[in-house]
């Protein structure tokens, strides 16, 4: 999956999956671990995990700038770093503002090593291969959750803290690891240089005037929220919406099934699936890829109790999800200029904003409405978030952004 990419990017995608399983060891289990061992009442669990998600999300704005500012491995190391403290901190935390602040600070390092990322395979690849290590990525991610969570639960039987330890240890090593080995794989072959008139420094308000300014990039952030609105927390909205409109008996056993399904498609395709994606057919990809979520969404509402259509319909939106979480990326890539590709990335990560409002959206509406109209909702969101990346794609391109690609 990573063979054939310069030792830097297959070092930096390593660190994203041990980054993640160390992000799956603990952050699903938060809301256990506040109730059970720090006795906090479900509105302050509600509090803690709504507003460090949404420090973390909107720091990824300022830590876009960060990235076209500052030396990258530096940024990587320091983000690694703070990663791997806030683990360790977090056990003897147990006020809720110091809780609020040390995961605004998982988040925000995970956010911030994130963007250099991808900031950093734009400066290794070309156009046509950078695709295929957003997809390795967002692969290894998913493998990535896929390992933390049992491994979590298998700790905990132990001790309740030490999965918080062992992500901790997971990231100090992987950043003493990577401390050693970036220095030896010299620069990226298409970084730009000081001498470029594109590099001309500016302050962050000037960056935000840029974003700003630049139409597409609007219309792909809000399609991309719309997307995370649609994606991002599917799991637990397929809960809440069998638990309103079955049971909870049937909700458990529909969701340990097509959790697994959804997994196994991801890791398995997400690969072969879009290696052939290029740019001149981003749009023509975008529209399958929001076909197999309105028809994955259909089946859902048509499943009711026969746990096969269930497997199927989410089989069916995984190929959705597959197709269009990378090419969201590349999108990005196609307008960014290459001295404001960390901002770019910074200002797509506020998207996330759109999953953090699914349990909103979901429980509004299951309250609200029949439950089949969340579907029909998000089918909605699905069309909306197309038409505005259409709209994006369209728009003439900035003269900032009008620049030789590689």
């Amino acid at each position: 999956m990573i063979k054939g990419f310069p030792p830097a990017i297959r070092a930096l995608l390593v660190t994203s999956l041990v980054l993640t399983i160390g992000r799956g060891l603990t952050l699903p289990f938060i809301a256990i671990y506040l109730a059970q061992q720090r006795h906090f009442a479900p509105e302050r669990i509600g509090m803690v995990l709504g507003a460090s998600l949404t420090l973390g999300i909107v720091f990824s704005l300022y830590g876009g700038y960060l990235v076209d500012r500052f030396n990258k491995r530096g940024l990587i190391l320091c983000a690694m770093a703070a990663f791997a403290l806030s683990f360790f901190l977090l056990p003897f935390s147990a006020g809720i503002v110091s809780m609020i602040l040390l995961l605004a600070l998982i988040n925000s390092a995970y956010s911030l090593y994130s963007i250099t990322l991808k900031a950093s395979i734009a400066e290794w690849l070309t156009v046509e291969r950078r695709i295929q290590a957003f997809s390795a990525n967002y692969t290894l991610v998913n493998v990535g959750w896929a390992i933390g969570p049992p491994l979590s639960v298998a700790l905990a039987h132990t001790s309740s803290v030490l999965p918080f330890y062992l992500s901790g240890l997971l990231a100090a090593a992987a950043t003493l690891a990577l401390a050693g080995l970036l220095p030896r794989y010299g620069h990226p072959p298409l970084a730009i240089t000081q001498e470029d008139p594109s590099t001309e420094k500016v302050n962050f308000r000037q960056t935000l005037a840029i974003l700003r300014r630049d139409k597409r990039l609007i219309y792909f952030t809000l399609g991309g929220a719309l997307g995370s609105l649609v994606v991002s927390q599917f799991a637990s909205c397929i809960s809440q919406y069998l638990i309103v409109a079955f049971d909870s008996n049937f909700a458990y056993r529909v969701v340990g099934i097509i959790l697994p399904v959804n997994a196994g498609m991801v890791i398995t395709l997400q690969y072969f699936v879009t290696r052939n994606i290029r740019r001149e057919t981003l749009m023509h990809w975008l529209l399958a890829g929001s076909l197999f979520f309105i028809i994955g969404l259909a089946g859902c509402i048509l499943a009711h109790h026969s746990i096969a259509y269930w497997m199927i319909a989410i089989a069916i939106f995984s190929l959705g999800e597959i197709i269009i979480i990378p090419v969201e990326y590349l999108f990005i890539d196609f307008i960014a200029p290459p001295h404001l590709k960390g901002s770019y990335y910074g200002m797509q990560n506020l998207g996330s904003l759109g999953g953090a409002a699914n349990p909103l959206v979901t429980g509004l509406s299951l309250a609200y409405t029949p439950p089949a109209t969340l579907f029909y909702l998000l089918m909605g969101a699905t069309a909306v978030s197309l038409w505005l990346f259409h709209r994006g794609f369209n728009k003439p391109l900035p003269a900032s952004a009008q620049t030789v690609e590689q």
